[in-house]
């Protein structure tokens, strides 16, 4: 049997909605090992270095890594990975294009994070494992998909606050309008400033 800690990916669809009761402004995402986590980008290259960091330090505490990314980012991300760490590491980090994970059914739907885990894991049923989520969340309409998001974002709130739990979402913040970005900090525990 699996024991599983697993760092929900933002969008699962469970349960009642609730609200994050603070939010903690941070500066840095490596030092955190569980809560819900709400990261707008304003620059790449920071982004990059940020997404390595949240996976080199999931590694440090033998943690596995679902990276929910597009194609364009997940390139510079390994390239910045093999830098950091030796590649029999990088055997417990899967990347999963995100445009793949949330339109695989036509329109934005929001896949379980389960569907990915045995190959993840290898098949190591009997294993205790951790495992934590980084998820670009991208879309092609903010009016389409807002609501969804939100109510998504509180599903996510809920798992990972009953379970511990760490998990990073990751927004551009060009994209995202001042109501939308209201909402979302309502769901989450954490708001990581980028570094400047």
């Amino acid at each position: 049997m699996i024991k599983l800690s697993l760092g929900v990916i933002c969008l699962f669809q469970w349960g009642a909605h609730v609200k994050s009761t603070h939010l903690i402004e941070v500066n840095e995402i490596q030092n955190l090992t569980k809560g819900h986590v709400l990261y707008f980008y304003e620059n790449q290259d920071q982004y990059i270095l940020n997404v390595a960091e949240f996976i080199t330090s999931g590694l440090e505490l033998n943690e596995y890594c679902i990276i929910i990314e597009n194609d364009r980012n997940t390139p510079l991300i390994k390239k910045r990975l093999t830098s950091l760490v030796n590649e029999s590491h990088l055997e417990k980090v899967m990347f999963i294009n995100n445009y793949d994970f949330y339109y695989a059914k036509g329109d934005f739907k929001v896949n379980s994070i389960f569907d990915y885990l045995p190959n993840l894991i290898g098949g190591n049923s009997k294993l205790d494992v951790v495992v934590r989520s980084w998820a670009h969340i991208e879309w092609r309409d903010e009016r389409e998909i807002s609501t969804k998001l939100l109510d998504s974002e509180n599903e996510a709130d809920k798992i990972v606050t009953e379970t511990k739990l760490l998990s990073v979402c990751a927004y551009d913040s060009n994209r995202v309008s001042k109501e939308f970005k209201e909402g979302l900090l309502t769901c989450h525990n954490f708001l990581v400033k980028e570094k400047v």
